[in-house]
């Protein structure tokens, strides 16, 4: 029988928890590709507890991203779709695949 710390141990999969980093090493469906289209603005995705941004560039490679500017914290989900990367609203860094 599992105490109530080992059973929250097993069952946390956030960033950081140890199940968390296990699950993180495989790979996991996020989207069906036949709705992610070239160009079109990304898709907002929730995985294991965290939130990310999925889109498909216009080069045709598809891209799964943190949702916030690692520069500004600006969302993702208002980036514009480039070739091989999103361009982020806010100050217009490319955030890539």
């Amino acid at each position: 029988m599992l105490t109530n710390e080992e059973n929250d141990r097993l069952m946390s999969i956030g960033a950081g928890s140890p199940m968390g980093n296990l699950m993180r090493q495989y790979w996991l469906p996020v989207g069906v590709a036949s709705d992610v289209v070239a160009g079109d603005a990304p898709q907002a995705v929730r995985v294991m507890g965290e939130d990310l941004v999925l889109f498909r560039s216009l080069d045709g490679e598809v891209g799964l991203v943190g949702e916030h500017c690692p520069h500004r914290g600006a969302s993702l989900l208002l980036a514009s779709n480039g070739d091989c990367s999103l361009t982020c609203l806010y100050h217009g860094w490319e955030v890539g695949r």
